[in-house]
C-alpha cells in the first residue's frame, strides 16, 4: 500500500492542478484559417489621347464634322464679337489721343469713355450669351457622339482584353512617362471611323 500512496498523491496533485492551470491560462481558440490572399491577375493597360480625336486629318471624322458644323453655325456670332472688340480698341486708341490734351478735350473724353463703357458692357453680355449658346449647342451636337465614342472605346478595350484604358488628355501632367506602344489612339480612331464613317 505504501507503494501506491505516491502514485495516488501524484494523480491527486494532477487532478487538482489541471483545473487551476485551465483557469490561469487563457483559452486560446484554434487559429482560424486566414483568408486566402486575393490573387490579382496582371492587367493590360493602354491609353488614348482624346484631344487627337478632333484632328482634322487623323481624328474621328464624325466628331470633326460636328465641330466644323458648330464653327460654321457660330461664325456670324464670332464675326459680330470680333467687330465689337475692334470698335472697342478703336475707342481706346481715340481716348489715348484725346488724353494728350486732356484739358481742352474733357467733354470729348467723357463722351468716348461713356461710349467705351457701354460698348464694353454690350460686348461682355454678347460674349456670355454666345458662350452659353455654343455650350448648349455643342452638347446637343457632340454629346451623342461622345456617348458613342465611350461605348466603342469599351468594346475596343474588350476585344483587346485590356483591363484599363486611360485618357492622356484628361490626365495631363499626371503622366510622367509612358511607352509609345501603349498609345492606342490611332488604332482606336481607325476602329471607330470604320464603324461610323
Amino acid at each position: 500500500m505504501k507503494s501506491l500512496r505516491p502514485l495516488f498523491l501524484s494523480l491527486m496533485a494532477i487532478a487538482l492542478a489541471a483545473p487551476l492551470a485551465a483557469q490561469m491560462a487563457p483559452a486560446t481558440p484554434a487559429p482560424a484559417a486566414a483568408p486566402a490572399p486575393k490573387v490579382i491577375a496582371p492587367t493590360s493597360l493602354a491609353f488614348v489621347n482624346s484631344s487627337a480625336f478632333l484632328d482634322e486629318t487623323a481624328g474621328i471624322k464624325q466628331l470633326v464634322r460636328a465641330a466644323q458644323g458648330l464653327e460654321l453655325e457660330f461664325s456670324t456670332t464670332q464675326s459680330e464679337l470680333s467687330l465689337l472688340n475692334e470698335k472697342l480698341r478703336t475707342i481706346v486708341g481715340e481716348l489715348n489721343k484725346l488724353n494728350a490734351d486732356a484739358a481742352t478735350n474733357a467733354k470729348a473724353i467723357s463722351e468716348k469713355q461713356a461710349a467705351g463703357v457701354a460698348l464694353q458692357q454690350d460686348l461682355q453680355a454678347k460674349q456670355q450669351a454666345a458662350q452659353q449658346a455654343y455650350a448648349k449647342r455643342s452638347q446637343e451636337v457632340q454629346g451623342p457622339i461622345a456617348v458613342e465614342i465611350g461605348k466603342e472605346l469599351r468594346a475596343f478595350a474588350k476585344e483587346r482584353d485590356l483591363g484599363m484604358v486611360l485618357d492622356l488628355a484628361k490626365l495631363g501632367e499626371a503622366v510622367l512617362d509612358a511607352k509609345p506602344e501603349l498609345d492606342l489612339t490611332a488604332e482606336f480612331v481607325v476602329y471607330y471611323n470604320a464603324k461610323h464613317p
